[in-house]
């Protein structure tokens, strides 16, 4: 029988096996929600819009996006997570068992800032972008008004931030 290996960097591959550590201890004590995310699971990134700096993580594939911010109960003040589309289309976001109150950006290509929504914790409403989209950034609501970023405000060398997370 042949076997065959894929090589992942070791902290891309590090990271993956802490969050499936983390999913199988919390499946095996019998918890009937998903896990958090665990701190520092997931691949980040810096983002700089209009002067200020954000550290995100990544949400590229599809668990992650389903995952989102799901049952955490706090989000430090400069962070986010951005979430990355496979294609361009209309995207939706609910907030079932997001613990906190966000704001959501809908981002084009380029790194503009096309929308800014505000969505309540535990809403299950959709929140859904006018436009297509590959990029949705969500942060502690009120971020993008307490910092001065408004809708075509754009991402400062958005796409080479963000070029190793698009062909997750």
């Amino acid at each position: 029988m042949t076997t065959h290996r894929i090589d992942f960097p070791r902290d891309v591959m590090r990271r993956r096996m802490l969050a499936a550590l983390f999913g199988l201890v919390a499946a095996s004590a019998g918890c009937g929600k998903p896990p958090p995310s665990p701190p520092g699971a997931w691949d980040r990134v810096g983002l700089d819009v209009g002067g200020k700096k954000l550290v995100v993580e990544v949400a590229s594939d599809g668990p992650s996006r389903r995952l989102g911010l799901m049952n955490r109960p706090s989000l430090p003040e400069n962070e986010g997570m951005l979430f990355i589309f496979p294609h361009t289309t209309q995207q939706s976001f609910w907030m079932k068992n997001t613990l906190i109150p966000l704001s959501i950006a809908f981002i084009d290509d380029s790194g503009k800032i096309l929308e800014i929504h505000d969505m309540k914790a535990k809403d299950e409403t959709s929140t859904w972008s006018k436009n297509g989209v590959r990029y949705a950034l969500e942060v502690n609501q009120g971020w993008f008004e307490r910092n001065q970023v408004k809708v075509g405000d754009v991402f400062a060398d958005f796409r080479n931030r963000i070029a190793p997370f698009r062909g997750s």
